[in-house]
């Protein structure tokens, strides 16, 4: 028998671990399991433990999570979706630095260990435009093999090798939270009783302020350069100058390779037959992450 000493006290939450909880049993477990599209790069040290058969373990929504997906700010600003993430993907450790090559499976994986394969969704007929809800089985989405393999490809400028990278969901998140409060200054500038003058003034700012999320999505998608002798610069804020003062045949090389690369990404399709006219047509499937899993409620 273990003696305690008379002074010796147990907080409520060591008594708490102490005690076998019988709800245990019945609380979440993984439903099912799914493999990155980036197979674990790009991903910074710490931010991901991937299993050895690179199959990580998705669980349904929580209570909790339920909650903050119907709360606008934690959605808007991108939290919300992190925090949804870590608990329903208990092996990714930051969803901020996620590939975007992985959050549409990653999402969808959750989707489908929360509420099932099928999923509802509305399309309009190209032909009569008969409007009609349809039911989608999101697993197709599921194999959709990335050729990561292009990424570790660089292409040539000024004899540098330039090697790009996905960008990631701290990124993508930011342009989007720029780019809707862009246009809704947009908005407020035409509808103010302002001169054109003054009108043109701050539409010159705005495009000023876009120009330079452009620049920086150009520097974040940019993972090295190889100089023609050897040097390597990863240096963000040399990247960043590098970007701000090349010549335009950079950008352009620049975007024309992230064309091929989004050439080798498999697209989200989805075949209709329409209930009206019978006319069978296709529609690239899309989702936004703020709304995606309110069609289940």
């Amino acid at each position: 028998m273990v003696e305690v000493p008379e002074n010796y006290s147990i907080s409520p939450e060591q008594m708490a671990q102490m005690q076998s909880n019988p709800l245990t049993q019945y609380m979440r477990q993984p439903s099912i399991y799914i493999k990155l599209p980036s197979n674990g790069l790009y991903y910074p040290p710490g931010a991901l433990n991937l299993p050895e058969n690179k199959e990580i373990p998705v669980m349904p929504m929580s209570t909790r999570d339920e909650i903050t997906l119907n709360t606008p700010d934690a959605l808007m600003n991108g939290q919300g979706v992190v925090d949804m993430i870590h608990s329903c993907c208990p092996s990714i450790k930051n969803a901020w630095t996620i590939p975007v090559v992985d959050l549409d499976t990653i999402l969808i994986g959750i989707r489908i260990a929360s509420y099932g394969e099928a999923m509802e969704y509305t399309s309009t007929c190209p032909k009569c435009e008969n409007a009609d809800n349809y039911e989608i089985d999101l697993r197709q989405f599921m194999d959709m093999p990335v050729n990561m393999a292009i990424y570790s490809q660089p292409f040539e400028y000024k004899g540098m090798k330039v090697f790009v990278q996905p960008i990631d969901y701290t990124t993508l998140n930011k342009q989007n939270l720029e780019t809707f409060e862009q246009q809704r200054l947009i908005t407020m500038i035409n509808s103010a009783d302002l001169n054109a003058e003054e009108k043109q003034r701050r539409f010159t700012e705005i495009f000023q302020t876009m120009t330079g999320y452009t620049i920086a999505n150009i520097v974040g998608s940019i993972e090295k350069i190889v100089t023609p002798d050897g040097v390597v610069v990863q240096n963000e804020s040399h990247i960043d100058d590098f970007v701000r003062n090349a010549d335009r045949n950079f950008y352009e090389a620049l975007k024309n390779y992230m064309e091929e690369i989004a050439k080798a990404i498999p697209q989200k399709i989805v075949n209709t037959t329409c209930a009206e006219c019978k006319e069978q047509y296709s529609t690239p499937f899309t989702f936004d992450q703020s709304n995606f899993f309110a069609f289940a409620s």
